[in-house]
């Protein structure tokens, strides 16, 4: 029978057992090549260095008194373990979170921009000019019409030609969000990129109709057959369409002669429009030389009388006339005058607004030129008025201060201080009057001088010929209905001797 035999382990203090350490400030056992106490992080070397501070700690495993128990505690909260230098991968993390938090704060500042309300309607307006990206700038306000770029195209097709008319458009929807006639509306239309307004034109449809007198007639919109018509009096009811510029066209054959009733027409509600094949003559007054213009395209020349015939001329409802004339002060245009069916046969005349009468132009140049003979006749300024007293100066634009009432009075007066002349007279004719730009008349006068001279027994003559621009008068306190601006050089025309 074995017998086991049991034997104790060596005491840490007795020869040969090995040496054991113990954390000065945990108690925890450590190695003596151990740096920093796995426990609680102590710094041994420390210890090591100051037997002090070694005493002080062991004293503090010992029992102690209950008032200084809480010392080891506050010891240890002090003790910091050392940071650890950051790894390339936590690195990596960082900064690549700090690229992405700067690249979204970018993209939201120029989202915030990019989609905002104003720069949407400039980018907007931009597209209906070109007529680039229409169906993104549109939404339908009625489930009776379905936008596509074909017909957003008229919108495109009538504000490329008339800018005025866009920069009113985009004023309205800019202050009130809505256009004039109440066919446009500028409204947010949900998000772009789940966080940023998306704006749109909400557009609202028109239901033209369209009528016709003669069976047989074909009807088309923008070159596409929409009806035939089954009778002399015709009448369709388009479907939805986008307010805009259409071409329609009625065709067909009325005694034996094809006739069409073609134009282009800007529709913007639900109205009628007239495609009668029937023809108009008219006789057009206006002023001689005048470029004549027929739907906005010049189809001729006043005579020298001031007339234009239009004969058998296809009528449209939105047939329209309007006269020009260019000279070297530039272009002035009459109004737009629409043709009725009842025109036919009669004369329109195509007037220059503001333009002056010949008579005025003879009365008007007549009273200054007395004015200023008087001047020269007397050489006091309180004399040159003419017959109604009217002072010499209410003629012009800006009284004295218009530099040619300065050179007529200096002229006067020079003829009056020269010793030569016996007596002075003028007298005025007006050959022609012409529309001027901005309101303003061309007005071509004669001035005949016939000076007395004082130590011969004949005059001298001269005619010279002036081009004034004379226009109405405005807020100055005087009696004239006009005001000279300025007048050319004078052009001798004639120059004799007449016997006394």
């Amino acid at each position: 029978m074995m017998h086991l035999t049991n034997y104790a382990a060596p005491a840490d203090n007795q020869p040969g057992g090995a040496t054991t350490n113990f954390c000065p400030n945990c108690g925890q056992p450590v190695s003596a090549t151990d740096t920093f106490c796995e426990n609680c992080g102590y710094n041994l070397q420390l210890a090591q260095g100051d037997p002090t501070q070694s005493s002080q700690t062991q004293q503090s495993t010992q029992p102690q008194p209950a008032q200084y128990k809480q010392a080891a505690p506050q010891q240890q909260r002090t003790s910091r373990v050392p940071r650890q230098p950051w790894s390339k991968k936590k690195k990596g993390i960082w900064w690549g979170a700090g690229v992405v938090a700067v690249a979204l704060v970018g993209f939201v500042a120029w989202g915030s921009q990019h989609y905002s309300r104003a720069a949407t309607l400039d980018r907007t307006i931009s597209d209906i000019k070109s007529g680039k990206h229409l169906t993104d700038d549109f939404s339908s306000a009625s489930s009776d019409l379905t936008l596509s770029k074909a017909k957003l195209l008229p919108i495109n097709r009538y504000y490329s030609n008339h800018a005025r008319a866009l920069s009113k458009l985009k004023a309205d929807l800019t202050s009130s969000g809505r256009s004039t006639d109440g066919n446009f509306v500028y409204e947010q239309k949900g998000h772009h990129l789940l966080f940023f307004p998306k704006y749109q034109i909400s557009v609202s449809p028109v239901y033209p109709t369209v009528t016709t007198n003669h069976t047989g007639n074909v009807i088309t919109l923008d070159n596409k057959k929409i009806a035939t018509a089954t009778s002399d009096e015709f009448t369709k009811k388009l479907s939805a369409m986008v307010p805009g510029e259409y071409h329609l066209q009625s065709k067909g054959k009325i005694g034996g002669h094809n006739l069409t009733n073609s134009s282009d027409y800007h529709i913007t509600s639900n109205q009628t429009y007239d495609l009668q094949l029937t023809t108009i003559t008219v006789e057009l007054d206006t002023v001689p030389g005048s470029s004549i213009y027929l739907n906005g395209k010049k189809i001729g020349t006043a005579n020298s009388s001031g007339s234009y015939q239009i004969k058998d001329e296809p009528w449209t409802s939105d047939m329209s006339v309007y006269a020009a004339y260019t000279s070297s002060a530039g272009k002035a245009t009459t109004a737009t005058t629409k043709l009725r069916k009842d025109d036919d046969q009669s004369s329109v005349d195509l007037d220059y607004k503001d333009m002056m009468s010949e008579d005025d132009a003879d009365d008007f140049i007549s009273n200054l030129f007395e004015a200023a003979g008087n001047l020269s006749r007397s050489g006091d300024m309180s004399d040159a008025t003419d017959d109604d007293g009217d002072a010499m100066s209410d003629f012009f634009v800006n009284g004295e201060n218009n530099a040619h009432y300065t050179d007529l009075k200096k002229m006067a007066q020079g003829y009056y201080d020269n010793d030569d002349l016996d007596t002075i007279d003028m007298d005025t004719s007006v050959s022609s009057v012409k529309p001027g730009p901005n309101g303003t008349s061309e007005v071509v006068f004669t001035v005949e001088y016939t000076f007395g001279l004082t130590d011969y027994d004949y005059d001298h003559v001269q005619d010279f010929q002036y081009t004034a621009t004379i226009q109405p008068a405005g807020d100055d306190d005087t009696s004239q209905n006009y005001e000279l601006v300025k007048y050319g050089h004078a052009v001798k025309t004639d120059d004799r001797h007449e016997d006394e």
